[in-house]
């Protein structure tokens, strides 16, 4: 597709100036995240400045010369100067109180989209915590996540400040530190952007300027596509078939899967006594320890989740393709617990227990509800919320380790938030019920409901319909907007530089124009 005319020779991003929040520097992904940086930097002259933990300062340091600058943020369990003082307080509160109005978001919504580091509350009965500083003070104190929140929300104002920048990239905004310069950083008109994994396409990225990370541009485009009826790319067809030939977890987290089956016994320990090392010859530095568990409980985790793993066995049932063909039932998959895809992107169907609880009264005479439980939560949960949820009529809790696709496959009715399954339930010709905004909202199949009280009246009329009215629609829909994602996405790796790059200044382009009219005009 051809870039939009707003962006001239030149380029709207050339001489301005980025704050970029900066991974982890021993993870593996910000070796490509660094790369992108320094070819954007070199390709547009930019002005780079960074947000890192003060023990990555040295080998981000390069990046942000000559003229940017590295922030780090102070120990957040501790107590800020203006809190001490009543009329400073006051004053932030106020500032937030407005940030809230003029993003639309208040700091609760954070907060729980946090779930798994400050917002642990929301799902400290759903799985066995990590007994690091920062949440066993969250969870002793219920005001806590609200006073760190409100630190971080004036660390990324004194940041914003001194920085001065035309846009805030980060990989999302769904954790505290990035929560506070999204809030900040979009209450004062700067446009954020994210650089986010597709999952529709293994091995590609995009760029996002949505709240809620969605890759937005790819949604709306295949939107227009089906009103102006564009035909179907000969790779998005073919990706069609084979998929339901031989359907395939996305590439990303698949490798996620197979990372985690080889961590056996004697890696685990060889892992342990790394990051130990790792962290006693970092004593002395001015680090945060907060988000460093004590290793007598790591390992207390480590062996309890082996225990569980075979006690909690009992809960759980695997069925074949031929008792799954002779079932009527609905198949629910459940997320990760404290997974931002509920926390951040389906905040109403956060506790899933509630969900299945919902769905278990709406079943139909004759149908069971098959609930499929998460690799990640297997063997991190407590007993009790398995014998809670195996009580309700007509649940039966499926082996996490089973193949999702065969319950899929023969599903009469796939209900789901915003999760994958919901794609591949489409690719595979099933029925679908989705409960929140989704990545595949552009392909414009499938049921929405947004309001709970409706959806009973869903599921009947679902059901009471063939999966797939009209096939040929059906599949061009699902090409389209496999075509849009392609389109605007770029290939992971040294090799897709270059487009992402161009794909980026087409994605800030325009509210980096909009953000430049308020500017020029006090010029004026």
């Amino acid at each position: 597709m051809n870039a939009p005319s707003h962006i001239v020779a030149g380029g709207a991003l050339r001489g301005r100036r980025v704050l970029s929040m900066l991974p982890i520097s021993r993870k593996e992904r910000s070796r490509y995240i660094l790369d992108l940086l320094e070819a954007a930097k070199k390709r547009w002259e930019l002005t780079i400045d960074g947000v890192c933990q003060i023990t990555d300062r040295e080998p981000y340091q390069p990046l942000v010369a000559p003229a940017g600058k590295l922030f780090s943020p102070p120990p957040f369990l501790q107590v800020a100067d203006f809190e001490r003082d009543p009329a400073q307080l006051a004053a932030v509160q106020e500032r937030i109180r407005d940030a809230e109005r003029t993003t639309g978001v208040p700091m609760g919504r954070h907060i729980l989209a946090s779930a798994h580091s400050i917002g642990r509350g929301f799902n400290v009965s759903l799985r066995f915590s990590n007994r690091y500083p920062l949440i066993e003070r969250v969870t002793a104190d219920n005001e806590e996540p609200f006073r760190i929140m409100r630190r971080l929300f004036v660390f990324a104002e004194q940041a914003l400040d001194e920085a001065k920048p035309d846009i805030v990239l980060s990989t999302d905004w769904a954790i505290p530190l990035h929560a506070a310069f999204w809030m900040v950083g979009t209450s004062r008109g700067i446009p954020c952007i994210t650089l986010r994994n597709s999952k529709l396409r293994s091995g590609r990225f995009f760029w996002s300027t949505d709240r809620l990370l969605w890759n937005t541009k790819a949604i709306d485009d295949a939107m227009a596509r089906h009103q102006t009826g564009e035909p179907v790319s000969e790779n998005s067809a073919k990706f069609i078939q084979e998929f339901r030939n031989r359907p395939k977890v996305v590439a990303y987290i698949s490798a996620r899967w197979v990372d985690r089956e080889r961590r056996g016994f004697l890696r685990w320990h060889y892992d342990y006594v790394r990051a130990t090392l790792r962290e006693m010859s970092r004593k002395g530095q001015a680090q945060d320890l907060s988000l460093r568990e004590p290793g007598f409980s790591r390992m207390y985790r480590y062996y309890r989740g082996r225990v569980m793993f075979y006690s909690q066995k009992r809960f759980l049932k695997s069925f074949d393709d031929e008792a799954l063909r002779s079932m009527k039932y609905v198949y629910f998959p459940m997320h990760k617990e404290a997974e931002f895809a509920q926390t951040y992107q389906a905040a109403p169907w956060h506790d899933q227990r509630n969900t299945i609880r919902l769905l278990a009264g709406l079943l139909p005479a004759g149908y069971r509800l098959l609930v499929r439980e998460h690799r990640m939560n297997y063997s991190v949960r407590p007993s009790r919320v398995y014998k809670h949820l195996a009580a309700l009529p007509n649940v039966t809790l499926i082996n996490p380790f089973d193949s999702q696709f065969k319950y899929i496959q023969n599903a009469d009715l796939v209900v789901t938030e915003n999760g994958s399954t919901g794609w591949e339930a489409l690719v595979m010709g099933r029925r679908l019920i989705t409960l929140s905004s989704t990545f595949y909202d552009g392909a414009g199949l499938g049921t929405k409901v947004w309001d709970p009280e409706t959806l009973n009246e869903a599921m009947l009329a679902v059901l009471a319909q063939p999966a797939v009215a009209d096939q040929s629609e059906h599949d061009l829909r699902l090409g389209r907007m496999l075509d849009s994602e392609t389109d605007w996405s770029f290939p992971a790796g040294e090799a897709g530089l270059e487009e992402a790059l161009d794909l980026l200044e087409r994605t800030a382009a325009p509210g980096l124009l909009a953000a430049d009219q308020p500017r020029a005009m006090a010029r004026v």
